[in-house]
Parts: C-alpha cells; structure tokens; sequence
C-alpha cells in the first residue's frame, strides 16, 4: 500500500509540476551565419522565432504551464498573427536560397533536457568531424522546445510535454525546412526524442487525441491540416544516436477505429541508421513503475524493435553502441562507433 501511494504521489507530482521552456537567448534566432550555417529555433508547436522575438512577443512565464505560451497563442493575443505568418513564410525562403547551390545538407537535432549554450558545443563538434565544403554543404542546427531541467524529476516531468512537443517540432517546424529543399543528398543527425522529430517530419505522427484539442483550443493550431512531405527528389540519410522511440511513432491510424498499421515512408528516404545501447539506462527507463507510463523509447535499447521493423523497411541499419553506460549526446559523438558510422556513409574527414 506505501508503494502504491508513493507511486501515485510521484505520478502527481510530475503531472502537476509547471515547465520550463527551452528558447533563444538570442533576439534573432533564426539566422544566417557566413559561410554555410544556418540556425533554425522553433517553439513548442514548431513555429520560427522571429527577429525581436522577446520584444514583441514576451518570453514565457518562468514555470510556466503546458499551454500557457507559444508564438502563435501570443501573436492571436497581441493582434500581430498575420505578422507572425508572414516572417515563417519569408523565413523559409531565406533557407531555400541559402541551401539551393549546395549540394548536401546537414541537419543537426537534439532531444529533450537539452539547453541551447550545451547544444551548440555540441553541434560544432559534429561539425568538425565532417569532411564538409563550405561552397557545397549546408549546416543547418535546429533547436526545438525539448524543455529542460536540471534536477532529476524535473527532468521527468518534462519527459511528458517534451515527446509531444518533439512531434510538433518535426511535423511544422522541420518538415517546413525539408519542403523547401530540391534535389539534394540530405543527412540528418539526431539524438535521443531527436529522432521522433525526424519521424514526424517524414509523416505525420500519432499524435494523442488530447494533445490534438489541447493544441487546436489553446493556440488555433489544427494538427489534422499540416502540409505533408513533398516529394523534392531529396536522397535522405538518417542517422539516429540513442533514439528514444518506439514501435508506435511507425505507426498510424488506419480506417479501421484503434486499429494501426506501419506507415509508408517517402522513398526519399534512403537510410535510417540507428544506434543500439543496452546499457542505456536513460533508454531503459530505470524508474520502474514509469517505464510502462512514459512514451516507449525502446528502439535504442535492444533489437527486439529493430527486427520487428526491419521486416517492414529496407532502410534500416544499425550500429552496437552496448557498453557505453551514458545517454549524454557528447558521449555519443564522441564514441569511436559515431566515427564508423560517419565513415561508412563517407562523411568523415
């Protein structure tokens, strides 16, 4: 019975606890920077910040709740909604004529608890293990609203908004940036919930039906009407650190009610390349009772998942990441294995 209520006493806690956003420090996050970078920043529901972000729009309240902030809920509330529309539409241009002479394309994405100053070091340090031409590759680093925490239940309660945040972030945000290139070798780097906005940019996720209303009521945004993946003729590589999915974000609804079936990916894509961690206690969800509570994470833990989809896909592959006791994104670039997998795809220096 002191289990049980200990338990359910977590279970509130976590549930209740307010939130603390992951956004820009800077006043013009979504930029250029010379010669071949690019910083894409979205927030919770995948829109770009734009310039004067804070000014115009106010930054979150600190511990805020779920649906108490966001780009959209603010420009309906200050009456600039069209203003908000028109820097999305003139953002995306921008990337398309930054990315149109290259011809490959790196995109970088963290997963969740992940600060943006911690990112960026990160993301240079990928950088610097590419064999990359600033005249024909493109970098781009995207930041989304994983949330962050530095306690360990801070870190779990933000485990529940961060997944679904994760789907928005792919399926409006970075699927945004995809759209707009044509005809280019695309390699996309994630770790950890990185991998579900991948997922989500290539299809539309499951999303929960709650998650659904709460979005449309809160901010006016319909998660039923997002523009799906255009066929561009891009040839896309994912390679996958950690991935913290499971067997339901290669799912989707189909006619039949509750009933799911493997989605169809674009042939756009050419590789998933994931890594595989049983020692990955983050992966394993080592919280007990929690491990059937949280969204699965499964896929970068052990094969099992892996075999199962490797009978419905052909673009899988896999690298043996067990016995690096860690979930940390720098332990994961920096493994000798990341460096292999670099190489195999002729991407190292």
């Amino acid at each position: 019975m002191k289990k049980i209520f200990l338990n359910f006493s977590l279970c509130l806690v976590l549930i209740s606890c307010s939130i603390s956003h992951n956004v820009p420090a800077s006043q013009q996050p979504n930029n250029t920077v010379k010669p071949n970078i690019i910083n894409a920043f979205v927030d919770q529901n995948g829109s770009f910040y734009p310039d004067q972000w804070k000014t115009s729009y106010g930054g979150p309240p600190k511990n805020s709740k779920k649906n108490e902030y966001s780009l959209k809920k603010r420009s309906i509330e200050l009456g600039i909604e069209q203003q908000l529309q028109e820097f999305q539409k003139a953002n995306l241009k921008r990337v398309s004529s930054q990315v149109s002479p290259k011809k490959r394309v790196f995109i970088m994405i963290h997963g969740f608890n992940a600060p943006y100053a911690e990112t960026t070091v990160i993301y240079d340090q990928i950088i610097a293990q590419l064999n990359a031409n600033s005249s024909t590759d493109e970098m781009i680093k995207f930041y989304w609203d994983g949330l962050y925490s530095n306690s360990l239940f801070g870190g779990m309660k933000n485990w529940f908004p961060a997944a679904s945040f994760s789907q928005t972030a792919g399926d409006l945000g970075l699927r945004g940036i995809l759209n707009t290139i044509q005809g280019k070798d695309i390699y996309i780097i994630s770790h950890s919930r990185g991998a579900s906005v991948v997922l989500s940019a290539l299809k539309s996720p499951p999303f929960k039906e709650s998650f659904v209303e709460e979005t449309k009521e809160a901010h006016d945004i319909d998660l039923n009407a997002t523009a799906p993946l255009k066929e561009n003729g891009n040839r896309i590589t994912a390679i996958m650190l950690a991935p913290a999915v499971g067997k339901i974000d290669f799912q989707e609804q189909t006619a039949v009610k509750d009933s799911m079936a493997f989605m169809r990916f674009s042939p756009q894509l050419k590789k998933m390349h994931i890594t595989i961690n049983n020692t990955d206690n983050m992966l394993k969800k080592v919280v007990g009772f929690l491990s059937k509570k949280l969204t699965p994470t499964n896929l970068g833990y052990n094969d099992d998942l892996y075999k199962e989809l490797n009978i419905q896909y052909d673009f899988l592959e896999k690298t043996d990441f067990s016995g690096m006791k860690s979930h940390e994104f720098k332990r994961y670039i920096k493994n000798p294995k990341f460096k292999g997998i670099l190489k195999e795809y002729k991407l190292n220096k």
